[in-house]
């Protein structure tokens, strides 16, 4: 299991098909709910217990040749070194 982050920064990058994307991001909603997001990496585990509100930044740039959408969610609370569990 990845190293557990405490403070700092970590950044990743991903290509995912649809259905990877797909999980990735239910496996994030499911938290949502308890006011908790959790990412779970290789080489990193990350569990943040947010408070409201949560910032939405959406981007888009398109031509006749390419297009980008970007969408970036920023989550504000604690970062926990351990999970503890919900009741």
């Amino acid at each position: 299991m990845g190293e557990k982050i405490e403070y700092g920064e970590f950044e990743k990058e991903m290509e995912l098909s649809k259905e990877d994307l797909k999980e990735f991001l239910q496996k994030m909603l499911e938290k949502i709910d308890q006011g908790r997001i959790t990412c779970k990496f290789e080489e990193r585990e990350i569990y943040v217990d947010f408070v409201e509100p949560v910032k939405v930044k959406v981007e888009y740039e398109g031509s006749s040749e390419e297009e980008e959408l970007k969408i970036k969610l920023k989550f504000k609370g604690k970062v926990l070194p351990e999970v503890p569990p919900f009741q």
